[in-house]
């Protein structure tokens, strides 16, 4: 079933004749009124891409982007090698987590802690109260300075493949801006880690200011997630998507990031259950500090596929599956009205966790009495806690031992989850003997 977001934009590109002019320009521009009367549904919500996965189906297939270029006005354009994205590989997402002592100032404040951060600004404020961001600037003075929206002014931007439009006039968020003796500092914050971003959520941020101040303009994607603080500062160059990351940095925050758990006393503690629930779909959600962060967030616009999928810039299905691997973990229950969930008792105390250890502590024993993570995590054991020695073979038939639903194709789909969930586990976990 397609989404909203599918669903407008395919109204548009048909009756509008959209493709066609797309690919004789190589662009197409259209406005917020249009879009509205065509689609049926609000312009903002069919124009924020901010993510790869989360463009509709149209845009994927035929290589689309789309950019605001004044107010109520977009422009959508070929590109090819998706230019207005930044990916964040694998490496970037596992750089090495350093441990961050807090200043001592910081233990008198009693109104905002890591334990209850649930916003971007809580999680850029307590960055800075902690020095966080004095750390990985380098800056010893960081003064708040910028923070919101505000129209821009002109610039001038290059599209890939494309002409040289003019921006004027268009909406523009920063989560925070600080400025300190060497330059101006412009942060993007998220809560969860993400694969990729659009660009523009910085770019069009540093083209306004690199305008306005003498100071150098220091781009910063920051992102917090399970406890931990991710942060990658960039350089822009001359053409729209010329983008490359200077340095990154993971910290945690007076506590150790790695958990570490005697195995055989949390095996022996832990009751294996026979088979696999059969009231949920096995596990398809690839990352476990999603899972941990989706609960710790938890609230009313998250009780539905749709609220999980905008919360994290991912698409609908995702949102499904990281719904179900919650129920899985039995950290969500299904709620009376159809397609809303509810958090469990297990997820209320996920929840109330203030620090890392606790959350981790209870998912580890959660995927201590599934039995299929119980025995891949034995697997990995007897590996030496080298996740690439553990077969996918050997996933697959414990998956076949503990739940008959599956084929042998989907079997294998399934054990690359748990693949992955045992690299979270090795990165994350020390089991002692």
């Amino acid at each position: 079933m397609p989404s909203k977001n599918d669903s407008a934009w395919n109204k548009v590109f048909a009756e509008l004749n959209f493709l066609e002019r797309i690919n004789t320009e190589g662009y197409a521009n259209v406005s917020a009124v249009t879009l509205k009367e065509v689609g049926g549904r609000e312009p903002r919500l069919m124009a924020k891409q901010d993510t790869l996965e989360s463009r509709p189906e149209i845009f994927r297939r035929n290589h689309l982007s789309i950019l605001p270029t004044t107010n109520g006005e977009y422009i959508v354009f070929k590109d090819p090698h998706k230019k207005s994205y930044f990916s964040l590989d694998s490496g970037s997402l596992s750089i090495p987590v350093e441990r961050h002592a807090s200043e001592s100032s910081a233990d008198s404040i009693e109104t905002l802690n890591l334990g209850t951060i649930s916003s971007e600004f809580q999680a850029i404020d307590y960055a800075h109260l902690v020095s966080v961001l004095k750390s990985f600037t380098g800056e010893t003075n960081l003064r708040l300075t910028i923070r919101g929206k505000s129209r821009s002014g002109s610039f001038q931007v290059t599209l890939p493949d494309g002409p040289t439009i003019t921006i004027e006039g268009v909406q523009i968020e920063i989560d925070s801006g600080y400025e300190g003796s060497r330059g101006i500092y412009l942060i993007e914050a998220k809560l969860g880690k993400r694969e990729d971003f659009h660009i523009r959520q910085l770019f069009y941020p540093w083209k306004e200011w690199s305008q306005k101040t003498r100071k150098p303009v220091i781009p910063i994607f920051f992102a917090f997630s399970n406890g931990l603080f991710y942060l990658f500062q960039f350089r822009f160059g001359e053409q729209y998507g010329d983008m490359e990351i200077i340095k990154t940095k993971c910290y945690s925050v007076d506590e150790d990031p790695i958990l570490a758990i005697h195995f055989e006393a949390l095996a022996q503690a832990t009751q294996v259950e026979a088979i696999e629930p059969n009231f949920v779909p096995f596990p398809q959600a690839n990352d476990l500090d999603k899972i941990i962060d989706l609960i710790v967030s938890f609230n009313d616009e998250l009780s539905t596929k749709e609220g999980i999928a905008e919360y994290f810039e991912f698409d609908e299905r995702q949102g499904d599956y990281y719904a179900n691997a919650a129920i899985y973990l039995d950290f969500l229950g299904r709620g009376e009205a159809r397609g809303r969930f509810t958090l469990t008792p297990l997820g209320q105390e996920l929840q109330r966790c203030k620090t890392r250890r606790c959350r981790n502590t209870l998912l580890l024993t959660q995927l201590f009495k599934r039995p299929t993570y119980r025995y891949s995590i034995k697997l990995l054991n007897n590996a030496q806690y080298n996740v690439d020695s553990v077969a996918i073979d050997d996933i697959s038939d414990l998956i076949q031992q503990f739940d008959i639903r599956y084929n042998e194709v989907t079997r294998y789909r399934r054990a690359s989850t748990v693949k992955s969930w045992l690299k979270w586990i090795h990165a994350n976990i020390r089991f002692e003997e």
